[in-house]
């Protein structure tokens, strides 16, 4: 192969050189710009990414200019109907430089300044999105773009200096590929908007209209602020790669100018929205390795660069408040309280998880839309970069709380007074901070990211890592760290004022983030202790003690309390009574009034009655068991020995508190005070007296009594105003006095006919009806007198009189309550059914009317269900449930009346309906035809921007595609296909859509594909395979589609279930060759082969199938993979004719996957060679010829392919001549024979040596040859190999050479070889002689002869004669070591010696069995042989085959294991005429049983045997394995997972898996240190169950340590990995032990003394665990010697359990002993406390 490769290279050489036309690799440009664009797919892409190259060229303004076809310079309103055919895109940036022009006609090579945005190559093209053929010019050049055909040129050349274009601005002119409509600028303008947010040099952005200017948006930034950085937070990434160095903060102001042009005047109209907001960029250093640079460059063609920065976008509380609203055109700048996108110099479709903007040199996809999260490298860097904008977010957030704790201190704390209530202006204050504070949290708070949540999962988690303190929080007392603040309780709000809580208006605002902050253990509710220590620390007022008693009420009746804390709690709450301060403890009397006078002297152990009167008798005894109500014997006994009582002032007081003064006119009975002398008013009033009748009393005279002049009541009430009090007030509001005006007393009514009187009539005129009573109202009932309110119906007060609003009466009617407009509630039922239409009408008039003066403030749409808003269908709608569009009708929306769509905006009513809507409308109400269907797809195309990431993903899986016009046929985009006329598909066997361009450019963001992807493919032939044979073409196209799935079969095997079900399919295509012509007489010799079985045929093959050369006709057949079989050997498959595999690589790969075999795998053959084995001349001819051509044989094959190797393949295969070779094959499956004659094949002996035998008859067939040693050297062998070898074996060297081969070496090497076996062949006369010199003599033969017998009684003395013969050292001891290991002759009865004499022993397998006749040498199988090793075989029944599972283990390798190897060649017996050679001896011919070695030289050692010391070696090693233990010292453990692959001596090779371990010390379990996994929290695990649990698998494996393999305590360590695949493992002497197996495996059940039935025998759950961990600990222990699980290890492993199984034993005896002593005397073991939870401290690596 070697030779080939040569050949090829050399020909490619000459091709390159002079051979041959050239020609260019043809690309269809336009086919590759169009796939390009089809990746931008997001929305105004274009000037994106022009915009992004003015940003990195410089640019401080740029100007968007888009024309019509027929401008108008003389309009003053631009027309915004007119179609647009050109734009003009200006920028005043620097001008292109030669590397810019040059890069600007290569697609892919994308900026390679490290400091710019631009990484693909691609953005430029996005302009022939739009257009066909764009000009550039900058500075003094310009250059042109056209096509011709498929292929884009361009033309570049200078500007002439008399040309206008030299304007210093640099200019895209795009004339569009089709007339378009103008851009809305209400969408236009929120992208430019938003993509200013970010930009470094930009600063104003100008669209026109031809020549009006219809938006204008400027940048103003202010000086930087340098923002603090707390020494507590991490200034590095998780990897190191970034670090934080400084933060600015600037402030930004964004302005814009809007024209509006009203659609019916034309009148120009503009609008200024202004927003403030604020940037806080970080400064980072960027160190990375060069590895890691490489690869960055490698991906994106640039170099990491030395310095970056990540910036955020923050709208705190002030900058929202005085920003326009969000409906502004920069609506999408400010996302609070929606979520921020990730900017990479532009934003992109990725979301943050929080309410602020971030950017930063992300690395991002293609597209631009999303972060790459798939390239490892990319995604590295993506991830280090998120976590610093963790740390810059907590930083931003740090310093807003900072900011807020200075306000606090100068606005609250410097100027409040303890107990004291607010004033006006504290109110305020505090009011303002709270509210900027919690907009603080709310902007802060993180939720799930979209598309990706890996970008919010990464900030959320740096943001609380990269601190070591608490997050801060503004409290009640400032603000503070969240653990020193408490979550509020309403009911112990009002007597804890000097604890630290969140404020209520806070918590409610942001009550999901604390609430998940609280989970996470960060911030705690208030706790009793808080409680006790409030009441330490001050005295509470009467309110403040009143509440406190109300909470204790309900918390006494909730828990239970100890009797010391309670008795603590009533000794610290102290009351004050009187002018002393008690604790209630002292206190014992409650007053009940109807018993006891409250104004009266009381006993000083009373409680105050201001206390007690807001309690019920029942509630004061559940405070106290101690309190007693005040009774009158008490209360007379303390009266009585009070001598102060006669002089109390009390009576005087109760005296005044019943008078008037005489000014009080009202009712002439009043009590009035009248002097001599009248004293001064003040002393009066402090006396009680009053100025104006108590409410009451009016009440009691005037209201109970039925009927008065309400006007005269309201114009007395007003003239005493200042005199009511706020509680008098308040109750006139609830009170009803007022009427509401009848409207129908207005009308005259005719009063009716009355009858003439007569004579009898009487005198008395009959007595009137009796008064119909008043209905009356309260103030807030009624509204005041007016025309409009009354046209509505709504209820008015009776007033007589003319009605003035500035009246006194009036202003008191309107403090009462009086109503001078309908609520919007009120105002919206008019307007909706079932009122009267025509007050419909007028209720929506007056709102329109009056919507800016009283109800903006009240008007929600959101909130508003009423239906109010008359649509085009005549219907009434609610704000949100109509829309202004028209187009919304083509999904039946309501759109609202054309005549109130001025007012749309105001009324809240949006443009269109939002994503979520289309969806359910879409859902519902699918399209039920294909016309309806284009309309509906085309508006919805309309709104893809809008869709995110989970609409998309409903709309894949939503029926919604009509099939055809019946209304009942619908299909999931993912379902289908778009309709193509060139498909490769028949139209039948896909669903296929068309709906027009601009529908399917919808339904292909749903999921439409042009054509199925490769699992789709898949699973459509794999469930119709017939269908796809049948109608698609045929054969040659079903071939096709398999080659498809070939292709993508690594992406197709991640479907473990697909896979699954293409193994059991008959979906793949078998191909049967059948020779027509021969086909009966090949079947009847299949027959006549089976019915042989084996026997040898006259004939050498000439009959087989194989040879006819009838005419082969090939049969196809849909089948399963299993039934299919791969052609490796075509004869086999001609002789066979199974159902095949084509013979495509490709193909056979696929097959091969699913189940298929190769067709020599299900072969099996025998070769039985014929006559006796010979050294001829050519044999030896043929083994010169394989030495020297072995290196040409193997240079195209590398190492896993080959079973041996080179120096293998010319040192150890030998080459014998046998007379004939007779070849049987078995077809296994169907068990069909067919035998033959063959030239060569490979056989074994009884020493597992390989021989290449050849016949005698003929010519040498090469083809033989090289097949039988591919079969024997190759793990996979195909037809081309065999036939490539047979042309290197028989082609001379000379033509090999003429053909390219490298035979040059092999020409050198044969003149070398010559002239060393020149000189070998008189080394080895030299060393022959020397050694015969060296022999024993006969007599020490004689003596070793003797002591082997001793040894070995039964073995046949010839034969221990002959081995000693081979020996030239230590006779005895080699050859002892060689019968204990192998089988050797024994004396029949003591009848005959010799090997002939062998009986009872069964041949060992592979080895040449002896016949009668001589002739016949048993046969391998052609199944690629196992590797030939030094090994040790031993016959079975032999004396060494006995002992234990272990013992037999360590008789396997114990050669390979101990270091003492046996040298000398194993010669358990060859048969006549076998070479045989082993390590550093001569190779020995036997001939006619003639030995031709010489003499060996004698020796004087004697073996009587190994085994003692081999047992103590072993012994030995093992305690020192065990001493060899360690402990880990604390160390956290960081490893990653590992593969490695094992080569076996009796197997082959495998792959050796060792899982990774990401550990952190966490403290002691008793005497063993305790891991845990690096993500679990110490909190959740170390539970009070979970300890009892850890300290019973401690004790166990204390036990097993100390007990049983006498290990140190600190060598053993216990883990825990909830998803480690790890029982345990051993890191460099420490053992480490995963304690979550010990109770998923049941170990742990408590006490441990679970019975359970194992083969009829009770074992307890602590045994059954003793048993299995110690096998795990010996397996762990086997590691100090293997680190691999190979057969070594192996071997280790069995001798410890060997070794310390008796230790066991007397463990598990001496536990059950433990197990009856009374369970009170076991104490548990002491697990000593965790060390505080380290997983809550952030550390950024």
């Amino acid at each position: 192969m070697a030779t080939k490769k040569s050949a090829l290279d050399a020909l490619r050489s000459q091709v390159l050189s002079h051979t041959g036309a050239e020609e260019r690799v043809e690309v269809n440009q336009r086919h590759l710009i169009d796939k390009i664009l089809a990746r931008y797919s997001a929305e105004y892409v274009v000037y994106r990414e022009l915009m992004q190259n003015s940003d990195d060229a410089g640019a401080k303004g740029i100007e968007v200019v888009f024309e019509t076809a027929s401008p108008n310079s003389q309009e003053t309103a631009p027309n915004l109907s007119a179609k647009i055919t050109r734009v003009l895109f200006k920028n005043n940036g620097m001008d292109f430089r030669p590397e810019d022009w040059n890069r600007l006609k290569k697609i892919a090579e994308g900026n390679p300044d490290e400091s710019k945005i631009g990484a693909f190559g691609v953005g430029f093209y996005s302009l022939f999105s739009i257009c066909e053929e764009p000009f550039v010019s900058s500075g003094k050049e310009c250059m042109a773009f056209y096509w011709r055909n498929d292929q884009l040129y361009a033309k570049r050349a200078g500007i002439p200096d008399d040309e206008n274009q030299k304007d210093g601005w640099t200019t895209f002119l795009l004339d569009l590929r089709e007339p378009m409509d103008m851009l809305s600028m209400d969408e236009f303008g929120p992208f430019l908007a938003r993509s200013l947010g970010f930009t470094a040099n930009l600063r104003d952005i100008s669209v026109y209209l031809d020549h009006h200017c219809i938006l204008k948006i400027s940048k103003k930034m202010r000086e930087p602020r340098p923002m603090t950085l707390p020494k507590t937070m991490y200034m590095t990434s998780p990897q190191k790669i970034f670090t934080l160095k400084s933060v600015d903060l600037q402030s930004v102001q964004l302005d814009a100018t809007k024209m509006e042009v009203s659609r019916w005047t034309r009148e120009v109209t503009h609008t200024s929205t202004t927003i403030f907001l604020r940037t806080a960029s970080g400064n980072l250093d960027v160190k990375v390795s060069k590895q890691f640079s490489n690869e960055m460059e490698r991906t994106t063609k640039k170099y990491p660069p030395t310095q970056t920065a990540i910036q955020i976008l923050y709208v705190g509380h002030d900058e929202k408040q005085a920003s326009a609203d969000n409906k502004s055109i920069f609506k999408d700048l400010v996302p609070f309280p929606e979520q921020g996108r990730i900017f990479i110099g532009f934003p992109t479709h990725q979301t943050t998880g929080f309410s602020s903007h971030v950017a930063g040199r992300f690395i991002p996809t293609v597209e631009r839309e999303s972060l790459d999260f798939v390239d490892k490298t990319l995604q590295i860097w993506n991830h280090e970069l998120l976590s610093m904008a963790g740390l810059l977010s907590r930083a931003l957030y740090e310093d807003e709380l900072l900011q807020i704790g200075n306000l606090y201190n100068e606005m609250i704390a410097a100027h409040q007074k303890p107990d004291q209530p607010d004033d006006e202006a504290t109110a305020t204050a505090r009011d303002w901070l709270e509210k900027r504070a919690l907009h603080a949290l709310q902007a802060f708070q993180f939720h799930p990211s979209t598309p990706s949540p890996q970008v919010g999962h990464y900030i959320d988690a740096y943001f609380f890592r990269m601190s070591t303190l608490a997050l801060s929080i503004l409290s009640s007392n400032g603000v503070k760290t969240l653990d020193k603040v408490r979550i509020p309780e309403a009911t112990m709000a009002a007597f804890l004022t000097q604890l630290p809580t969140i404020p209520t208006s806070v918590y409610t605002g942001s009550q999901k983030f604390i609430d998940k902050l609280e989970k996470a253990g960060k911030v705690q509710r208030i706790t009793f202790k808080d409680v006790l220590l409030e009441l330490e620390s001050r005295t509470l007022t009467e309110a403040q003690m009143v509440a406190m008693l109300k909470w204790w009420i309900d918390f006494s009746s909730k828990f239970v309390i100890p009797d010391s804390e309670v008795n603590a709690f009533f000794q610290l709450a102290l009351v004050c009574s009187g002018d002393t301060v008690k604790p209630l403890a002292s206190l014992k009397w409650f007053v009940n009034p109807k018993l006891t006078p409250v104004d009266m002297p009381l006993p000083p152990s009373t409680l105050p009655y201001d206390i007690t009167k807001t309690f019920t008798q029942p509630e004061l005894y559940r405070i106290s068991d101690d309190w007693q109500e005040l009774n009158l014997l008490e209360w007379t006994k303390f009266i009585v020995n009070d001598p102060d009582f006669e002089v109390s002032p009390v009576f005087a007081e109760k005296v005044a508190n019943e008078s008037y003064f005489r000014t009080v006119t009202l009712f002439p009975d009043l009590p009035v005070m009248v002097f001599t002398k009248q004293p001064l008013e003040k002393l009066l009033l402090s006396m009680g007296a009053r100025k104006s009748v108590e409410l009451q009393l009016v009440f009691d005279r005037l209201v109970n009594a039925g009927s008065w002049d309400h006007i005269q009541l309201a114009k007395y009430l007003s003239s005493v105003r200042e005199t009511l009090s706020s509680g008098e007030i308040k109750r006139l509001k609830a009170t009803p006095i007022f009427p509401k005006e009848d409207p129908d007393a207005a009308k005259p009514a005719t009063p009716p006919p009355q009858p003439a009187k007569t004579e009898d009539d009487s005198a008395e005129s009959p007595s009137p009806p009796p008064p119909v009573p008043v209905k009356r109202y309260p103030a807030n009932a009624l509204y005041a007198p007016n025309e409009v309110l009354a046209a509505l119906g709504l209820p008015m007060i009776e007033w007589k009189g003319r009605w003035r609003a500035t009246s006194d009466e009036a202003k008191l009617l309107f403090e009462l309550g009086l109503l001078t407009h309908p609520t919007l509630d009120v105002l919206l039922t008019l307007a909706s059914p079932p009122t009267d239409a025509a007050i419909q009408k007028k209720a929506l008039a007056y709102l329109l009317e009056n919507f800016k003066t009283q109800y903006t403030l009240q008007y929600s749409p959101s909130r508003i269900k009423t239906t109010f808003l008359p649509t085009t269908t005549g219907t009434l709608e609610a704000p949100e449930g109509c829309f202004w569009n028209p187009s919304c009708s083509v999904m039946n929306f309501p759109v609202l009346r054309e005549d109130l769509r001025v007012h749309a905006v105001m009324l809240g009513v949006r443009e269109n309906p939002l994503p979520a809507k289309l969806l359910e409308r879409l859902a519902q109400s699918p399209p039920p035809t294909k016309d309806k269907g284009r309309e509906v797809f085309e508006f919805l195309g309309k709104f893809q921007g809008e869709f995110g990431h989970h609409h998309w993903s409903a709309l894949r899986a939503l029926k919604f595609i009509p099939l055809d016009d019946s209304g009942s046929k619908f299909v999931e985009p993912q379902s289908c296909y778009f309709d193509k006329k060139d498909s490769a598909f028949h139209p039948d066997l896909l669903t296929t859509v068309d709906f027009g361009r601009a529908a399917n450019l919808f339904l292909k963001s749903c999921g439409v594909k042009e054509e199925p992807t490769p699992v789709e493919l898949t699973q459509l032939v794999v469930r119709a395979p017939h269908d796809f044979l049948n109608r698609n073409g045929g054969v040659e196209n079903y071939k096709s589609i398999l080659r498809q799935i070939a292709s993508h079969m690594h992406v197709i095997r991640t479907q473990k279930a697909l896979v699954t079900e293409m193994m059991r399919s008959p979906f793949l295509l078998g191909e049967k060759r059948i020779n027509q012509d021969a086909d009966d007489e090949a079947d009847g010799e299949s027959k006549g082969a089976a019915g042989k079985d084996g026997e040898d045929d006259d004939d050498s093959g000439d009959g087989s199938s194989s040879g006819n050369q009838g005419q082969v006709v090939v049969q196809y057949k849909l089948a399963k993979a299993s039934d299919i079989y791969l052609i490796d050997d075509t004869v086999l498959q001609q002789i066979f004719t199974p159902l095949s595999a084509p013979m495509e690589s490709h193909l056979e790969t696929l097959y091969e996957a699913l189940g298929s075999t190769w067709i020599s795998r299900q072969v099996k053959e025998t070769c039985r060679p014929q006559g006796s084995l010979a050294v001829t001349r050519r044999s030896e001819n043929l083994q010169e010829l394989i030495v020297e051509r072995a290196p040409l044989l193997l240079s195209d094959h590398p190492a896993s392919r080959l079973n041996f190797n080179l120096d293998w393949l010319t040192t150890k295969l030998k080459v014998r001549q046998v007379p004939e070779i007779q070849l049987r094959r078995e077809f296994i499956p169907t068990g069909a024979i067919h035998n033959e004659s063959t030239t060569a094949c490979i056989v074994q002996d009884q020493s597992k040596a390989y021989y290449l035998l050849v016949t005698a008859k003929g010519d040498m067939d090469y083809f033989d040859i090289a097949d039988a040693l591919a079969k024997l050297l190759l793990r996979k062998k195909k037809l081309n190999d065999s036939i490539w070898w047979s042309n290197l074996l028989f082609t001379s060297l000379v033509n090999l050479k003429r053909k390219g081969f490298q035979v040059d070496r092999i020409l050198n090497a044969k003149r070398a070889e010559k002239a060393r076996v020149e000189a070998a062949a008189k080394a080895d006369a030299a060393a022959a002689a020397q050694a015969a010199a060296a022999r024993p003599g006969p007599k020490q033969m004689a003596e070793y002869l003797e002591q082997l017998k001793e040894v070995f009684p039964d073995c046949d003395p010839a034969f221990l004669m002959d081995a000693l013969s081979k020996e030239t050292q230590d006779h005895v001891q080699r050859v002892t070591m060689k019968l204990l290991d192998s089988d050797y002759p024994r004396i029949n009865n003591g009848q005959g010696k010799g090997r002939n004499n062998m009986v009872g022993t069964p041949p060992v397998p592979g080895s040449f069995p002896t016949q009668d006749t001589g002739s016949n040498v048993s046969t391998i199988s052609t199944l690629p042989p196992i590797p030939p090793v030094q090994q040790t075989n031993q016959a079975v029944g032999s004396s060494s085959s006995g002992g234990s599972f272990f013992s037999r283990w360590k008789n396997t390798i114990r050669e390979s294991v101990i270091g003492k190897p046996l040298t000398g060649s194993n010669n358990s017996g060859v048969a006549s005429g076998i070479e045989s050679s082993g390590p550093g001896s001569e190779v020995s011919t036997i001939k006619n049983g003639t030995n031709t070695q010489p003499p060996q030289p004698p020796t004087n050692s004697i073996v009587k045997g190994f085994a003692p010391d081999y047992q103590q070696n072993l012994q030995q090693s093992l305690k020192s394995a065990v001493a060899n233990c360690r402990s880990n010292g604390r160390d956290d453990i960081r490893s990653e997972p590992t593969a490695s692959t094992v080569s076996e001596v009796l197997t082959s090779s495998y792959c050796d898996v060792k899982p990774g371990h990401q550990l952190n010390f966490a403290g002691h379990a008793g005497e063993l240190e305790f891991y845990l996994d690096k993500d679990c929290d110490a909190d959740e695990i170390m539970t009070k169950d979970n300890l009892k649990s850890l300290a019973r698998f401690v004790r166990l494996l204390t036990v097993l340590a100390q007990d049983v393999f006498h290990l140190v305590p600190e060598t053993m360590h216990v883990y825990y990995d909830p998803e480690g695949q790890a029982i345990a493992f051993n890191r460099g002497g420490s053992l480490f032990f995963n304690w979550r197996y010990y109770v998923a495996l049941g170990h742990d059940d408590g006490a441990g003394l679970a019975k359970k039935q194992v083969q009829g025998k009770t074992i307890t759950a602590r045994d059954e665990a003793l048993i299995y961990w110690f096998f795990t600990m010996a397996h762990e222990l086997a590691h100090n010697f293997v680190g691999d699980h190979n057969s070594k290890h192996e071997f280790y492993f069995s001798s410890f359990c060997e070794q310390y199984l008796p230790a066991l034993m007397v463990a598990m005896a001496t536990k059950a002993t433990a197990e009856t002593v009374p369970s009170s005397a076991i104490t548990s073991p002491t697990v000593p406390p965790t060390p505080q939870n380290i997983m809550d401290a952030p550390v950024p690596n």
